[in-house]
């Protein structure tokens, strides 16, 4: 009997082993493939963000570069420039170091000899050191005086040795006889420090994916790597090569093969070993920059999060191992536990790329934006200058046979002329305030002001320069107190006066005729609501979801700035605005409100 138990508990034991061991056999099998397949899931996120993140800051850092170009080049021609009017041209190289600060060190003007007639962003006691300093040596000078060419330098140690770059533009004296007769009149020069263009870059990096950033011009010297010594050097260089030579030499040989590649202009992807037997994405592309080649960017991202996986792998071939010994009931609730760990892999997996995804779109979408605002900004830009461009080229045609002949200009093409210059200037004073209003840079002199008499004040000022042929109105009702008690608010006086005067500008510019009525009224938790109500032909259905925001028009003549910071101003001031249609009756209603001051006294 015990022999025919014992017979039974081993042909028990014996269909357990056969029915738990191939389970587990293939559960290993399955552990393997899917750890296989979570750790290339993983690696295949890091490839491809790593790209989309190369891609994004080549084309971010050109768009900053082309902004400075762009300045430098609009400087270079300016009548302050042209005219050696330094007080103003100081300015403008002042206005051009604030509009660019987070990337532009200083703006610096040089006369035809290579001398310094003015730097932005010093002290005095720096100016008076520098001023009139040689610095014709400098290739940053000598290029554009040779070539009458703009000029984009390597890393240059400068005189208060801190390392450079140096993108210069010719000042030219347009000759009548074409290019050959230019003649040359000094450079302007925007300095980027490579300690700010590499913390620019830093700043570019998604904080959701571990990666290392690095900037070379295009000769191979390094503009900006996370070890400063090596900024100078030669990428192909010997100190260079052996220090990436140390850390593994297959890594030395795959970057320098993606850096000429790179070099030759073409993109790419490619992952190399790293310390320790790691792995990391090294992706690479061309900075483009005027249509030419200024060098290139690389992105370096380890596979960390596959070497976040590998803990997880390992334990579940451990517990695949033991599910082979134990042949008892346990098998079943092993194999359970093998697909609970499997689930609990995929769900991890799938966070990290969700994460990753959020960033990407993020990134895509802070680039779609940035180009949108900048070939705005170039129609915008292009529309005046065409008819201003267009007269110019009429009175050179005057010239034509080599005599100088009597000018003749009409008028009307005067007018256009100063219509289209102040378009120009109304539009260079929004987006250098739109600029101020997104690097948070807007200051307001606050101080008490009785807003009533400031809303009198612009409406009687308004009210004189209209046409006495216009059938409008301007009228001011106030419901918010008696006459005589003032209503204060604590606001900066001129920033409130460009708010109420672009409202009201609006509101007569859109109504032809009829009323255009300002009131006062109390708000809500002691605040003050100031309504513009016109009978004009009031707001495009398409206009008003997006009315607030930057280029938001469908008028011919405006740029769509205004409106923008408006609501910027009234915002940084603790306040609201809106606008809306009026209800039964043509024309739109603009209100804002600001918070009242129990009291103050108006100096």
């Amino acid at each position: 009997m015990n022999s025919g138990i014992s017979r039974r508990n081993l042909v028990l034991f014996s269909l357990v082993v056969a029915i738990a061991t191939p389970i587990s056999v293939l559960s290993y099998q399955y552990s393997l493939s899917t750890s296989r397949q979570i750790e290339e899931i993983s690696v295949g996120d890091i490839r491809s963000n790593a790209d989309i993140q190369a891609h994004d800051i080549a084309n971010s850092l050109s768009n900053k570069l082309a902004d400075s170009v762009n300045i430098i080049e609009i400087i270079a021609g300016s009548p302050a420039i042209m005219q050696d009017d330094l007080e103003r041209a100081k300015q403008l190289l002042d206005r051009a170091q604030e509009s660019t600060a987070e990337l532009v060190d200083f703006y610096m003007w040089l006369d035809r000899d290579g001398k310094m007639l003015w730097v932005s962003n010093i002290n005095q006691t720096a100016q008076q050191q520098f001023a009139n300093i040689d610095l014709s040596y400098r290739l940053y000078f000598s290029v554009p005086q040779e070539t009458h060419q703009p000029y984009y330098s390597s890393v240059v140690e400068s005189n208060d040795q801190v390392n450079r770059l140096y993108i210069s533009h010719p000042i030219l004296d347009r000759g009548s006889g074409g290019p050959e007769t230019d003649q040359f009149d000094g450079i302007i020069v925007a300095a980027i420090r490579t300690d700010t263009l590499g913390a620019f870059l830093e700043n570019q990096l998604s904080p959701n994916l571990e990666s290392e950033v690095g900037l070379l011009d295009n000769t191979g010297i390094i503009l900006y790597h996370a070890e400063e010594e090596y900024v100078g050097k030669n990428a192909f260089g010997v100190r260079f090569q052996s220090h990436i030579a140390a850390i593994d030499l297959e890594l030395l040989r795959s970057m320098n093969n993606g850096l000429d590649d790179a070099l030759a202009g073409r993109s790419g992807l490619q992952d190399i070993p790293v310390a320790d037997d790691d792995t990391a994405t090294f992706a690479y592309k061309p900075v483009i920059l005027e249509g030419k080649q200024f060098g290139v960017l690389y992105i370096l991202a380890p596979h960390t999060f596959a070497i976040d996986v590998a803990p997880l792998v390992e334990q579940q071939k451990n517990l695949s191992v033991a599910l082979i010994i134990v042949v008892s009931g346990a098998a079943l609730g092993a194999i359970l536990i093998i697909f609970t760990w499997n689930k609990r892999l995929e769900e991890t997996v799938k966070s990290r790329t969700t994460e990753l995804s959020s960033a990407n779109e993020q990134l895509m979408t802070h680039d779609k934006l940035q180009k949108e605002f900048i070939n705005i900004a170039a129609h915008e830009l292009r529309t005046p200058v065409q008819p201003l461009l267009g007269v110019a080229e009429m009175l050179e045609h005057q010239f034509d046979d080599g005599k100088r002949k009597e000018i003749t200009i009409t008028k009307p093409e005067v007018d256009m002329l100063l219509r289209n210059a102040r378009r120009l200037l109304n539009l260079s004073s929004g987006l250098l305030e739109v600029s101020r209003i997104e690097s948070n840079t807007l200051k307001l002199a606050k101080e008490p002001l009785d807003i009533k008499v400031k809303i009198e004040t612009v409406v009687h000022d308004m009210q004189s320069i209209l046409s006495p042929e216009r059938n409008l109105k301007l009228r001011m009702e106030n419901t918010a107190g008696p006459s005589h008690e003032p209503l204060l608010v604590n606001a900066d006086r001129e920033r409130i006066f460009e708010v109420i005067s672009n409202l009201l500008a609006n509101a007569i510019k859109f109504t032809p005729d009829g009323e255009i009525v300002i009131m006062l009224e109390r708000g809500d938790e002691n605040s003050i609501i100031v309504n513009i109500k016109d009978s004009g032909r009031g707001i495009d259905q398409d206009i008003l979801p997006r009315l607030f925001t930057k280029f938001a028009t469908n008028s011919e003549t405006g740029t769509g700035l205004g409106l923008f910071i408006s609501k910027s101003i009234i915002e940084a001031h603790g306040g609201k605005i809106w606008a809306k249609n009026n209800e039964g009756k043509r024309g739109a209603t603009f209100s804002f409100s600001l918070p009242l001051i129990q009291s103050a006294k108006i100096e």
